[in-house]
């Protein structure tokens, strides 16, 4: 009697996870594909204001191209978060599939012949499923490499084009940039 309870524990536990990990990762995946189209977007849009000469006159056009760069690495900042979020969600997942296994095993080890062989079979799908659980924080951990990759080039590419626009639009531009600096010595105080 106990190990069906036990089992109906479970199941409940894999539905109630399985529900809130779709909505998250189907959230985190819509966000992270459109920050990655536009981290490049960003990136392109720099290199092509550096490369294009005549455009350098129109600070204007520089500072607000900079400002834009750094609300997108604001925004992978953000993503960086919900990616801690998501991987909280898998290890909690994991941690309760385990918990389960570990329930699964003393009642079979408690159980007669005849309730052994159903405790078995969802013994081993729960461990397809920590397994499934282990997985998706492995490819977790690889997509945390990517988002941190990107928001070293999007900080580098900013930086770079921050004493771009201090060396080729003029006397605003150095202005803009030495009044960056004084901001930032205000801020750190």
């Amino acid at each position: 009697m106990y190990w069906v309870l036990g089992i109906a524990a479970a199941v409940g536990v894999v539905a109630w996870l399985s529900n809130e990990e779709q909505n998250a990762c189907a959230s985190y995946n819509l966000s992270s594909r459109r920050l990655s189209e536009e981290t490049a977007q960003r990136q392109q849009q720099i290199a092509e204001r550096r490369a294009n000469y005549e455009k350098n006159q129109d600070f204007y056009e520089h500072i607000e191209l900079h400002h834009a760069s750094h609300l997108t690495a604001d925004a992978l900042y953000k993503e960086l978060e919900n990616h801690k979020k998501i991987v909280a969600i898998f290890r909690a997942k994991q941690q309760s599939f385990g918990q389960c296994i570990g329930e699964l095993k003393k009642q079979r080890d408690a159980a007669p012949g005849s309730q052994n062989q159903a405790i078995r079979e969802h013994l081993q799908q729960m461990r397809e499923q920590f397994n499934e659980a282990k997985e998706q924080l492995v490819l977790l951990a690889e997509t945390k490499e990517q988002k941190l990759l990107e928001i070293r080039q999007i900080n580098q590419s900013t930086r770079e084009y921050k004493l771009y626009i201090r060396d080729n639009c003029g006397q605003k531009g150095r202005d803009w940039y030495e009044r960056g600096i004084e901001r930032a010595r205000l801020r750190a105080a």
